[in-house]
């Protein structure tokens, strides 16, 4: 048995540099710029996976494949594969694996060691019943590159997943960094050479994952006698999405799960990791539907992540709070997503705003244009693959990889009141905030509320981090607590929406006297549910101790 150690990496294909024989090259030549000793190698490889028709052995988190490989010399060789379950962070891949040279593509399951099986399998019978359920195919580059200290086997794949009887099949176009021998600091050193320039981002799915996925479609397909489309319309700029309609999603909350146990550092290090695997799933989201409900998504886990080096600064070095200021400078460059969520509603012909007030076709052109103030999706897509951004994610996933008694901080209170104390803390501010008096003046009222928005942003992340450690998982006490947080939270962002159509009224060749009317009758409705929320939350009692 070993166990891999690796990184998994998908390539964006762009139109500079897209083909295999480019990226080989552009491999071959930054190894060879940073005088690098390494061995390449080319080999065409058919992978083929097998479960039963129940997946049995997917249920054991038992993963059966057998590998041909066709080599630089042309000879095929045959290898059954078994891989259990193991650990995914933030696209660290680390699984124990099984490997045995068999004579064909057929696995030969009595020749793993028994102690695979779980009690009372009977593998003769298990054999029987196993099919194949889809295929991989590609080809793949090898650089075996030698350092002082380790090496590491660089990987390029491209080819695509196949499910027998599915004309779908999805691309493999990806780069693996597994540690041979050696620290895995290594791994970290090479990838941070190929991010200078290939435009890549971090895999969560391995191909036999995406393979199982599409197995799942193929058998969909055939209850349903037709075709499901495998990827959403990829649209050319952000203006596309402007012209259909995406829902807002209500104000919502996800909690970090976190134990009492947990020590400061291992309790911040658990939050990380669950923020940069979600990162990276909407990330990949993203990338497939061009979805701005996903990209404000991506926004908010930035957000608290961002938070969290806020709550622990004390535990991190110097080096570790700078990533603080590059969480804020990505924060920064998407935070017009919201105003475009907006401007995407106004536009939709659902939209309660045009059936409620008959907005005119004057204004609707005027909120189209303004999506010429925002990036488009290219530009978004070149971020999320950007070295930068790559090197924030790849500098969170050494912090999740550091030794808990490393922590140079010397804060030793224990989980709980520490929590306890930062919520105390921002409900605090955020409470003396929402008590001041305010003048009976709409104008006024709608700046105060807008105001407020980072502290109450503030209060709800620290939430985010600390209250499961109340109530686990949260549930009534923690949601009543928050609600009136939550209703003010989106009432501010339908605050946000009225005042972009004030803004577009101003520039309109004609008054809309209609529209202005409604508008003021929509504010002053709204700055009154608003304070009432305020009042109920102020009424609220702590859940925590």
């Amino acid at each position: 048995m070993v166990t891999e150690i690796e990184l998994k990496y998908s390539l964006l294909k762009s139109h500079d540099l897209a083909s295999e024989q480019q990226i080989k090259s552009k491999i071959c030549h930054l190894l060879t710029e940073h005088k690098l000793t390494f061995v390449h190698k080319q080999k065409q490889l058919s992978n083929h996976y097998f479960d039963t028709k129940s997946l049995s052995l997917r249920k054991q988190k038992i993963a059966l494949r057998t590998r041909g490989t066709v080599s630089d010399g042309g000879v095929e060789c045959f290898e059954q594969t078994i891989k259990t379950s193991g650990t995914i962070i933030a696209g660290l891949h680390q699984r124990p694996e099984y490997n045995i040279d068999i004579k064909d593509d057929k696995p030969i399951l009595t020749l793993f060691p028994s102690s695979l099986w779980q009690a009372g399998v009977d593998v003769n019978q298990l054999q029987q019943n196993i099919i194949e359920l889809f295929s991989t195919n590609f080809s793949r580059h090898t650089w075996l590159v030698t350092l002082a200290d380790a090496q590491v086997e660089i990987a390029f794949d491209s080819g695509e997943v196949a499910c027998q009887g599915y004309d779908n099949k999805p691309s493999i176009y990806e780069i693996e960094l597994e540690l041979v021998t050696g620290d895995a600091k290594a791994l970290f050193f090479l990838t941070k050479i190929l991010f200078s320039q290939l435009a890549v981002r971090p895999g969560q799915l391995t191909k036999a994952a995406r393979g199982y996925a599409l197995y799942r479609q193929s058998l969909t397909q055939v209850s349903k006698g037709q075709n499901d489309p495998a990827n959403a319309c990829v649209r050319a700029s952000i203006g596309s999405h402007l012209d259909k309609s995406e829902p807002i999603e209500q104000a919502c909350q996800e909690m970090i799960p976190l134990s009492k146990e947990l020590s400061l550092f291992e309790a911040f290090k658990q939050g990380i990791n669950l923020s940069l695997s979600q990162l990276q799933f909407n990330v990949d989201s993203y990338v497939t539907t061009h979805s701005l409900t996903r990209l404000n998504k991506i926004s908010e886990i930035l957000a608290l992540l961002s938070q969290g080096f806020w709550l622990f600064s004390d535990l991190l070095t110097e080096e570790e709070l700078k990533l603080r200021d590059e969480l804020s400078y990505f924060i920064r460059t998407i935070h017009w997503v919201d105003n475009a969520r907006y401007i995407q509603a106004l536009n939709s012909k659902q939209s309660s705003y045009q059936k409620e007030a008959s907005v005119s076709q004057e204004l609707i052109k005027k909120l189209q244009l303004a999506q010429n103030r925002y990036p488009n999706e290219s530009q978004i897509i070149e971020l999320l693959h950007s070295e930068r951004f790559n090197h924030l994610q790849l500098d969170l996933l050494s912090i999740l990889l550091k030794d808990s008694n490393q922590a140079e901080g010397k804060v030793e209170q224990s989980l709980a009141p520490f929590a306890a104390s930062h919520l105390t803390q921002a409900t605090n501010d955020l409470s003396n905030e929402l008590s001041k008096k305010l003048m009976p003046a709409c104008a006024s009222s709608t700046e105060f509320y807008l105001s407020t928005n980072s502290l109450l942003i503030r209060a709800l992340l620290t939430s985010s981090w600390f209250s499961y450690l109340f109530e686990e998982p949260p549930g009534n006490k923690v949601k009543k607590f928050n609600m009136p947080w939550l209703d003010i939270k989106q009432g501010i962002s339908e605050l946000q929406s009225l005042n972009l159509l004030q803004q577009q009224l101003v520039h309109l060749p004609s008054s809309e006297e209609k529209l202005a009317r409604w508008l003021a009758d929509k504010s002053e409705n709204l700055i009154t549910a608003l304070d009432q929320s305020r009042a109920k939350s102020l009424s609220m009692k702590p859940y925590w101790p």
